[in-house]
């Protein structure tokens, strides 16, 4: 169809088509698909200007020429016949000739061709929260017969996410920095930042187990891809044997730090004599607790947010090296990030971590301190309490949510500090 103003008209009459019910449940089209041209000074196609002449001479004609076509039907307005149009409204019997005419693809078309990749992309993926992802898409898209929001509209912009997720998944729990992703997986350095960084990141804000205040830099580094290679602090008996050659850390009494390539290419070793393993959420807790609290039988690991793939294996180096009677505990911030990560601390790590001041009492010492939480964060915490790796601290998590409060561990050193 060469006429603009004809196309115009169609599709302003397809669009308001695609958001009917009618559509959307695919049902037969009981209403009609109408535009006022003319409605006492209003019109839902601005274009018809009956001030301008030439346009609304020239809309009459497109109007006239598409109704002898049988793409739509019109009215004049009462005593104005020939001159001013007041509705137009779309026939629906044929709507394949009213698309083909329009020069343009049926949403049914393009909704059911994104339900394919959708589909595709679930098989595709292996990492849950991006099967979870493309579930939860599949059922939106298909369901309303609309994108939406959580995928991209254009084609091409869906591609490049798609990839990205694909990148990621294929990583398997290893550790990139963020500009050799982006050349691995788009072959240029600064692609993933300007087409799919955002995208991704809403998801895994979405689908990873996190607090509403994770920075986006640690959701990515949850999945391996960080700005910088990860190192990780510690303070206690830990030594690191590389090439035969031992370093000690013990004596560095206010702690030290080892990389990811060291760690793997050489072996951690723990003195017998450590007999409690401690990791803490926070980094000014702590510090706090290596100066003042640690004692000679102790490890203490600092664990930051939710930890990376490098991370974990650093944890699981831990555990394979500690002694069968030293115990682990770990003690993070009294709301759903802190026993979102002691769950999956248990889950991935050791099961038998414990939670070190991580309950009511200290709520209750600290309940001037405690922060009030909205109630969609009250059903965060209420997804905690069914997992099995959280049984024994559904008081805690209870208590937060009757009261409707979180403590931070940094409120815990107010004491000390006074």
């Amino acid at each position: 169809m060469s006429d603009k103003i004809q196309k115009n008209i169609l599709w302003a009459l397809l669009d308001k088509y695609e958001r009917s019910n009618s559509f959307r449940d695919k049902k037969q089209q009981t209403r009609r698909i109408l535009l006022h041209f003319y409605d006492d000074g209003k019109s839902d196609f601005p274009y018809y200007d009956i001030e301008q002449s030439e346009r609304r001479i020239s809309v009459n004609r497109a109007v006239r020429d598409l109704a002898e076509l049988n793409l739509l039907s019109f009215e004049w307005m009462k005593g104005e016949r020939d001159h001013i149009i007041s509705k137009v409204w779309l026939n629906t019997d044929d709507l394949g000739f009213v698309y083909a005419s329009a020069e343009r693809k049926s949403k049914s078309d393009v909704v059911d061709e994104i339900c394919m990749e959708l589909l595709d992309m679930h098989k595709q993926v292996s990492s849950p929260w991006f099967k979870s992802y493309f579930q939860d898409a599949y059922a939106t898209v298909s369901k309303r017969r609309s994108i939406g929001r959580s995928i991209p509209t254009d084609k091409e912009e869906r591609h490049l996410l798609f990839k990205a997720i694909c990148g990621i998944d294929r990583m398997n729990e290893t550790e990139i920095t963020e500009r050799v992703f982006s050349i691995q997986c788009f072959g240029d350095s600064k692609k993933f930042e300007k087409s799919a960084r955002s995208r991704i990141i809403s998801i895994l804000r979405t689908y990873l187990e996190c607090d509403d205040d994770t920075r986006d830099g640690d959701l990515l580094r949850q999945v391996g891809i960080v700005k910088y290679p990860e190192i990780f602090e510690f303070c206690g008996n830990l030594s690191l044997v590389i090439e035969s050659k031992v370093v000690a850390f013990a004596p560095l009494r206010l702690g030290s730090s080892i990389s990811i390539s060291d760690l793997v290419r050489g072996e951690l070793i723990i003195s017998p004599d450590v007999k409690r393993i401690l990791t803490i959420e926070n980094r000014a807790n702590y510090f706090e607790y290596i100066q003042k609290s640690m004692t000679d039988d102790e490890l203490v690991l600092y664990h930051a947010g939710q930890y990376s793939p490098s991370k974990k294996l650093f944890f699981l180096a831990i555990k394979e090296k500690m002694s069968k009677t030293c115990i682990w505990e770990h003690w993070g911030d009294i709301d759903y990030g802190g026993f979102s990560m002691l769950a999956r601390l248990r889950r991935e790590v050791l099961n038998g971590i414990k939670p070190f001041r991580m309950n009511s009492t200290e709520l209750v010492e600290y309940k001037y301190m405690t922060a009030s939480i909205t109630a969609e964060y009250v059903k965060k915490l209420k997804s905690l309490t069914i997992k099995n790796e959280l049984l024994d601290c559904v008081d805690c998590l209870d208590y937060l949510i009757v009261k409707k409060v979180r403590l931070e561990q940094e409120s815990m050193l107010v004491k000390s500090l006074d």
